[in-house]
């Protein structure tokens, strides 16, 4: 295989989905249980879960400094770090709200940084040639984390009866989480620097190593060079985003990371993750049980349309994807809510669901990140993706937090008894679908092609 370290390298650090997916399941899963151990209310369950996402902010806030000092490797390390003590500590320490509430903050802030940090590993060791499918390994591994999440949290739940210890059962698969965030801390150790990353340190000859091991095809002294005349030191990163800045081309690179970051969150996928258990047992009435199975057959249709991305997007190319993929997400919640106002339940519902899922995961979650990733020139992308991390955590507490507000809001269910959530959801969707026609295609372009796109530099 001719990209194989390049590969394996993208493979493991992609699969900080993983562990964010199993956060997400085992949270989702154990939500209600936690809601009753400390007695919440609506809007502090809501906060409870979306805690997580205020840490995730934070986190992203030092995404540049970070990355730019310390290098994309060692950022998603620190991230999985935190990831790992905010886990041992709500084990060890849960059963006290505040100390839940900064143990899960400091997991999340962990989350944050691995986030924003690995779409610029990712951009920065891929050949162009396979950099989308690359791209969306996170978004596929988030699926399979749902799927064992929700399935470890349905299985231990089961004995619930038998222990009559609910606060030792949810901080036992809390605990969990400690082998899954320890396991891939282990494997990041033995990834591969970004070589772009010691351009920008005027390390040459390191990054030369590094890309004859992983682009054994690529002219390295050539791809120096041309780096070179785009950003070679500090002064000049300085003077790109001067240029882009008085030209007005900063101003579009902020809205496009804007918009992508935000409207992928405000289509509401994560609270539909989160709470599916509960959408699902309202939809079907037949036990917790069938709601547990339905959640995780979400995480199939995750995964499966992650991979379908994983297969087209360097075939078919960005906006493409995001073209089909976001006018299906908003068309399926407007035809879920329609059926809710009008008290129709059926297993349409459920399938309309899948169909989201499936469409996200093809389209804007899979491409996000990867798009704000390869759009950015070199040095502002963890400026970039720092951002958009902000914009996007910030986006998804908002949502998840006003979920269940909205969600059991007498005034809203008079007027459209229960389907206001979709509706919203779907206006955003629509507009998502709207602002696709006004980006650039970025499908098989090397890094330097993106920055002469920028006109950074005159030839």
């Amino acid at each position: 295989m001719k990209y194989k370290k390049a590969i394996i390298s993208a493979f493991i650090a992609g699969s900080a989905g993983f562990v964010l997916g199993y956060d997400m399941g085992i949270s989702g899963g154990t939500i209600t249980n936690v809601a009753t151990h400390f007695n919440l209310n609506s809007a502090w369950e809501g906060f409870a879960l979306s805690v997580f996402i205020v840490g995730a902010v934070l986190g992203s806030i030092f995404t540049r400094k970070i990355n730019d000092e310390l290098g994309r490797k060692r950022a998603l390390i620190i991230g999985t770090i935190f990831m790992l003590i905010g886990a041992i500590g709500v084990y060890l320490f849960g059963d006290k709200f505040q100390l839940f509430l900064l143990c899960r903050g400091i997991a999340g802030a962990g989350m944050g940084l691995l986030f924003s940090s690995e779409p610029s590993y990712i951009t920065e060791i891929s050949p162009p040639s396979i950099r989308g499918g690359l791209g969306s390994i996170l978004q596929f591994t988030t699926g399979l984390g749902i799927i064992l999440g929700y399935f470890v949290t349905f299985n231990m739940l089961k004995y619930q009866n038998i222990i009559q210890d609910n606060l030792w059962m949810w901080k036992t698969i809390y605990g969990t989480e400690i082998v899954v965030v320890a396991i891939y801390l282990i494997f990041l150790f033995y990834i591969v620097h970004s070589p772009v990353w010691y351009l920008m340190k005027n390390r040459d000859d390191e990054a030369k190593k590094i890309m004859q091991d992983i682009w054994p095809d690529i002219d390295c002294d050539k791809f120096i060079e041309t780096h070179s005349k785009y950003n070679r030191n500090d002064d000049e990163s300085k003077n790109i985003e001067h240029q882009m800045e008085k030209s007005g081309k900063l101003k579009k690179l902020i809205f496009i990371s804007f918009f992508m970051a935000a409207l992928t969150e405000l289509c509401g996928i994560n609270p539909l993750i989160y709470y599916s258990s509960d959408i699902f047992r309202k939809i079907m009435p037949e036990g917790p049980n069938t709601a547990f199975y339905q959640s995780i057959i979400n995480g199939v249709f995750f995964t499966i349309g992650s991979l379908v991305s994983m297969l087209t997007v360097d075939k078919f190319g960005r906006k493409t994807l995001l073209f089909i993929g976001t006018f299906i997400m908003s068309a399926s919640l407007f035809i879920i809510g329609v059926h809710i106002y009008l008290s129709s339940y059926s297993m349409l519902l459920v399938y309309l669901v899948y169909l989201f899922i499936f469409s996200y995961n093809f389209s804007a979650g899979a491409i996000r990140f990867l798009y704000i990733g390869e759009l950015s020139p070199t040095p502002l992308r963890a400026y970039s993706l720092g951002f958009a991390g902000i914009v996007n955590w910030a986006s998804d507490f908002l949502v998840s937090w006003t979920l269940p507000i909205i969600a059991n809001s007498i005034f809203l269910n008079r007027i459209f008894k229960g389907s206001s959530i979709f509706f919203i959801y779907s206006v955003f969707g629509f507009i998502f679908f709207i602002l696709v026609f006004t980006i650039p295609e970025t499908k098989g372009k090397s890094l330097h092609e993106i920055s002469e796109y920028w006109s950074l530099k005159d030839d």
